[in-house]
């Protein structure tokens, strides 16, 4: 697949509870029962959502020091640089969760103004400046930690160390398990640092590759589980 889309920089693009419980894999059962942080969460609506229909999570990521309005001047300009270039390259996605472009517009506008909201109104008590792969959180704090749209895909940005030391990062303060998604590459090829996640740093864990319901990006519709 040689058409991509082109980014210079991690992009603050969020998503909605929707897409994380296709995304995830997730179940009104599993969600009630786990103390979930988002990892890297950026401007998604997934904590604000899922808080407000009772569920425990937790979002983290480096962003949550700036002023809500840096964050949302940020959000405005990278929604517009991804649009942009989406006609050039709409064949290499699936237009069945998103029936247009605009319609993806407007649920990543959705998304990212419904986090600014709960942000500006809950703070540091759900959204903890982070800035990976190091946290202060404490060991075990969370059951489940989940990781959308960094590992793998920004495989040409962030090298395999970032990725090994923020997995195992996430290890330490998960109880249970940690999970990734998408595992592909902006080109839609499955991350060359899959292979590596099998190195002695990880060989006591169980790891699998599990197929899910939800497909934008062609090929981008399996998650990484990783338990302890």
């Amino acid at each position: 697949m040689n058409k991509h889309l082109d980014l210079k920089t991690v992009v603050l693009m969020g998503r909605t509870f929707e897409e994380y419980y296709k995304m995830f894999d997730f179940d009104n059962e599993l969600l009630k029962n786990e103390i979930l942080l988002d990892a890297a969460s950026g401007v998604s609506s997934f904590c604000a959502e899922a808080n407000a229909k009772g569920f425990n999570v937790t979002a983290s990521d480096k962003i949550y020091c700036l002023h809500p309005d840096e964050i949302e001047t940020k959000c405005a300009k990278d929604l517009d640089s991804v649009m942009e270039q989406m006609p050039a390259i709409a064949d290499i996605y699936l237009w069945d969760f998103f029936k247009d472009i605009q319609s993806l517009k407007a649920n990543r506008e959705k998304a990212y103004r419904s986090f600014l909201e709960d942000f500006k109104k809950y703070g540091i008590i759900r959204y903890k400046p982070v800035e990976y792969p190091i946290t202060d959180f404490r060991d075990e704090e969370f059951t489940m930690s989940l990781v959308s749209h960094l590992l793998f895909l920004y495989e040409d940005k962030l090298d395999y160390d970032f990725h090994k030391k923020t997995i195992l990062e996430l290890l330490r303060i998960s109880s249970r398990e940690i999970r990734i998604f998408p595992i592909v590459n902006f080109k839609g090829i499955r991350s060359r640092y899959i292979e590596f996640v099998h190195d002695e740093d990880f060989r006591n864990l169980k790891i699998s590759i599990k197929r899910v319901g939800y497909e934008f990006m062609k090929n981008a519709n399996e998650m990484m589980v990783i338990r302890k």
